[in-house]
């Protein structure tokens, strides 16, 4: 089968590209930048996600089944201060896609959503069946485009993910954050966070976890949290760097991150539809994820 990654070049988007060529498929990454690494087997495509010319284009040269959205602006603490900018990409770059879709008769869509769509909560575990309620314009365009998403015709479904960290991140993730300073500048010494809890997932997990469901045969609901399943305190995060690097100094003060307050999300839906289960506990993504730093420093 022929795959469109739409934002192919990004954090999961790379990761996806890699997962379905070395299984075979043909994959057609659209970005609007240049990959950091091409992959061989996959044709790259350059353009803007919300200019219908372009994904028609692609649409009417490859023979696509699936399609995996993942263009958008993808952390909430950019562009606060423009919202009309975040809502222009996501929101109409999934309504440029989703059109595409039908009118080409793309046969599955599948939407990258973010656990930001359930916004602050006093609940212990988030299922899928708990009401969205967006506490900021970013999770307010994912909490958009899975109506969307849900009402567009199409064989699809919105995939609500976990705060991903690992190899290849670029923007803000308080786990490099703290173990570069660990790595470069021998010490920790924050003003706040250590109280801030976020179900965080390890990026190779959050692949296994699309490829999974994007794959199958039949997707039973149209709607999966995919994370970690546990709500962890930044303090354990803390424990672990400091294990890891007992001879630094390392200081985190008191309140939050500036992050949503969320529950853990459920992985029960998606474990009893797909057989699917994180494989990476936080302490053992943060080593992986330590050494990689240490032998990528750039």
């Amino acid at each position: 089968m022929a795959t469109l990654l739409i934002g192919g070049n990004g954090l999961i988007g790379s990761g996806l590209v890699k997962y379905l060529c070395e299984a075979g498929e043909e994959a057609i990454s659209f970005s609007s930048h240049e990959p950091a690494k091409r992959i061989p087997g996959c044709t790259y495509v350059q353009g803007d996600v919300t200019e219908y010319g372009t994904i028609n284009m692609i649409l009417k040269n490859y023979p696509i089944d699936r399609i995996l959205h993942n263009a958008a602006v993808s952390h909430p603490k950019l562009f606060r201060d423009n919202p009309y900018k975040i809502y222009r990409i996501n929101v109409m770059g999934t309504l440029t896609t989703l059109e595409a879709a039908r009118n080409y008769g793309v046969k599955r869509y599948v939407y990258m959503s973010s656990s930001a769509v359930y916004g602050n909560t006093d609940r212990d575990l988030i299922t899928e069946d708990t009401p969205l309620h967006a506490e900021n314009p970013y999770g307010a365009t994912k909490v958009a485009c899975e109506e969307l998403v849900r009402n567009y015709g199409l064989d699809s479904v919105s995939l609500r993910i976990g705060f991903v960290y690992g190899p290849g991140r670029k923007f803000e993730c308080p786990i490099q954050m703290i173990l570069r300073d660990c790595v470069e500048k021998k010490q920790v010494n924050w003003e706040h966070g250590i109280e801030q809890k976020l179900d965080y997932i390890y990026i190779d997990d959050c692949i296994s976890a699309i490829a999974r469901i994007s794959m199958a045969e039949n997707i039973p609901h149209r709607e999966y949290n995919v994370g970690g399943g546990e709500l962890v305190p930044f303090s354990r995060i803390v424990n672990k760097v400091k294990a890891l690097y007992p001879d630094i100094a390392v200081n985190v003060g008191p309140g939050d991150l500036g992050y949503d307050n969320l529950g853990a999300l459920s992985m029960e839906r998606v474990f009893q539809d797909f057989g699917w289960r994180p494989k990476y506990s936080i302490e053992e993504g943060i080593e992986k994820y330590n050494q990689w730093l240490k032998n990528n420093p750039n």
